[in-house]
């Protein structure tokens, strides 16, 4: 297959790109990050069947598209933090950037798959638990809006204009490559220092999966027959839920040390903000099996950083 990934420089999108590389497919990666910039990919820069689209999403046109069986779209503005900081550019980029994406698609011929990554920050502080994929968004924070706007907007097109949308969700992602603004980084990367940590809150959850796991998920969506999964949404969690206090002592475990914990207030929304998902969809449409657990996940994690920043 012909596949176009928008943010293919980024944590999720270098190593699907990777994978799809390694399984024979043809993969654009599209990404405001430069060709000889994108160290997440650069020991797949002269690949044969690698070819990049340096450009931004707001730019984006039938032509980017044209050719490609399957669009993945991970782009985005991807940090909590950030959209406390900066929510009008958030906006911009995953919603804004999102719809001319999907303006693009539906202009274009022989897409048979436009996949959204969604994020479980677009369920705040959930109306029943386990959430599934039918649970109502409740976004409780800048980034969370921007997220489930973005998913409405996906969803609109598809009952529009019947652009072949399919939505895959999961909550936090560990393991090599992952974002360092992720708390489980920042705790792990200061814990193997000596150094502080920051508990933010405490008693709100998180669902922990590993980057093996998100990247099997997704392969079966793209290789599952189109009817089966175009229209639907899929919950791609471990499916094990931890507050995050309980995730610090397994940082500090894993570690096997101890440094002074600083205890401040919740992050503005995120008192009683839960992630307690239902992948059970996901198991039987797709076969997901996911493999590593939170406390593997958190101690493979561990060894990467060792390995590459201590």
């Amino acid at each position: 297959m012909r596949i176009l990934i928008t943010g293919g420089a980024g944590f999720a999108g270098a190593a699907l790109t990777k994978e799809l590389l390694k399984l024979g497919h043809k993969v654009t990666c599209f990404d405001v990050v430069a060709p000889l910039m994108n160290d997440a990919l650069w020991d797949m820069k002269d690949h044969e069947n690698l070819s990049f689209a340096w450009k931004g999403l707001q730019d984006i046109r039938k032509e980017d598209i044209e050719g490609h069986n399957v669009i993945i779209h991970l782009a985005a503005q991807a940090d909590v933090p950030m959209g406390f900081k900066s929510p009008l550019w958030t906006v911009e980029q995953n919603v804004v950037g999102s719809t001319c994406l999907l303006d693009a698609v539906k202009e274009s011929s022989g897409v048979e798959k436009v996949i959204y990554a969604g994020s479980g920050n677009e369920w705040g502080r959930p109306q029943y638990i386990p959430i599934d994929e039918n649970h109502p968004l409740t976004p409780h924070n800048p980034y969370s809006f921007s997220k489930a706007a973005a998913e409405l907007a996906f969803w609109a097109y598809h009952r529009c204009y019947d652009v072949p949308v399919v939505i895959m969700s999961n909550g936090i992602v560990t393991g090599p490559g992952m974002r360092r603004e992720i708390f489980i980084f920042k705790w792990l990367y200061n814990i193997l220092r000596g150094l502080p940590i920051v508990l933010e809150g405490g008693d709100q959850t998180r669902d922990i999966t590993y980057t093996s796991d998100v990247i099997q998920a997704w392969l079966l969506a793209i290789n599952a027959p189109a009817e089966k999964v175009v229209g639907e949404k899929f919950q791609v969690s471990y499916g094990e839920e931890h507050s995050v206090e309980e995730i610090m002592e397994m940082c500090l475990e894993e570690c096997g040390a101890k440094v002074p914990i600083v205890r401040t207030s919740h992050r503005p929304g995120e008192k009683g903000q839960r992630e307690a998902f239902d992948n059970s969809k996901a198991r039987e449409v797709l076969g997901y099996k996911p493999q590593v657990g939170p406390r593997e996940a958190i101690r493979l994690t561990k060894e990467w950083i060792v390995d590459n920043f201590i």
